[in-house]
């Protein structure tokens, strides 16, 4: 930092205005006019000399500059200047309408230093100004000092439910019944329905149609699979299908019959939905659509999974479900 010699202020050599009172310090016909003296140095008082010509400012060419968050911009030149000056630098213009640099979002969300001022807006500058940074300075550490309690709870919370099993399984059965409640919410509640009566249009010998909704695995329905097998499920009062739990072919002898491909459901109220099943003898959760307020659905066998032996096709059980 130097005093500059025109005004008495002090600041940065490389500049050409005084930052405090706006003062052009190079001429183009003589050396830079900061001296490196102390202000309190004394003057020795000179005769006085003829009045020098107007000299005009030098122009220069505008510099590459980097500008960093919280400088100003000179809307005259375009000059950024540091948050401390009041006039520019490069044309000695005021900084009182200047435009500010501004802070990128990732670095304001995790900047922690002290946030940096305008000109003539620092803190200290009056009383109310000194009291906004006390009670900012309070509210930092009474922040800090809640934080400092959550990460000590948190880590004692761990221990003891790590090191306690009664508290957690306190915790675990609270955490399990959250989780049904807010699942519940968004979840449609499906309850079982059974039909009142099962028919069909074939069967084989020993294995009707009704074993299908028999609740029992080691029974099944079985029907040539020549044509098309139909299975007709009626029920007592309008339903609305939302699933089927379908165990197909002989549960005994999963090769020794065929086994349905795709299921094309037709319901009373005319309208239709197609089940696509996999070829395996474990149990198969497939979502049903368009059935509300059927009194009656058709199970039409459309599709086969072919088996190494045995001409029919079969099907141990299906379970029906319902939006309560």
């Amino acid at each position: 930092m130097v005093i500059y010699r025109e005004c008495g202020h002090q600041g940065p050599a490389d500049v050409e205005f005084c930052g405090e009172c706006g003062r052009y310090l190079k001429w183009d016909d003589e050396e830079p006019v900061a001296v490196r003296q102390p202000i309190a140095q004394a003057q020795v008082v000179q005769p006085a000399e003829p009045l020098a010509p107007v000299r005009q400012p030098q122009q220069r060419t505008v510099e590459e500059q980097v500008l960093r968050p919280g400088d100003l911009i000179c809307g005259r030149c375009g000059k950024g200047n540091v948050p401390t000056r009041n006039f520019c630098g490069r044309c000695g213009a005021s900084l009182a309408e200047s435009e500010v640099v501004k802070t990128s979002w990732w670095r304001r969300l995790f900047r922690r230093g002290p946030r940096e001022h305008k000109a003539g807006e620092r803190p200290g500058k009056d009383g109310v100004r000194r009291r906004v940074g006390r009670a900012g300075a309070a509210r930092r550490s009474v922040g800090k000092a809640v934080r400092r309690v959550i990460a000590v709870m948190l880590v004692l919370s761990a221990l003891i439910y790590a090191l306690y099993q009664p508290f957690r399984g306190a915790i675990n059965t609270a955490a399990v019944g959250l989780w049904s409640q807010v699942t519940g919410i968004f979840e449609t509640k499906l309850n079982p329905v059974r039909p009142s009566k099962v028919t069909a249009n074939a069967q084989s010998p020993g294995h009707p149609g009704n074993l299908v909704s028999d609740n029992a695995k080691n029974t099944f329905w079985a029907a040539t699979a020549q044509g098309e097998p139909v299975l007709v499920f009626t029920f007592d009062r309008p339903v609305d299908l939302r699933k089927a739990i379908v165990h197909s072919g002989n549960g005994a002898n999963f090769q020794a019959a065929h086994r349905p491909k795709t299921l094309h459901l037709v319901f009373s109220t005319g309208k239709t939905y197609d089940m696509v099943l996999a070829d395996t003898p474990d149990a198969q959760e497939i979502p049903i659509e368009n059935s509300a307020g059927a009194t009656s659905v058709e199970l039409h066998v459309v599709g086969l999974h072919r088996s190494l032996d045995g001409m029919d096709v079969a099907i141990s059980e299906i379970e029906l479900f319902e939006a309560g």
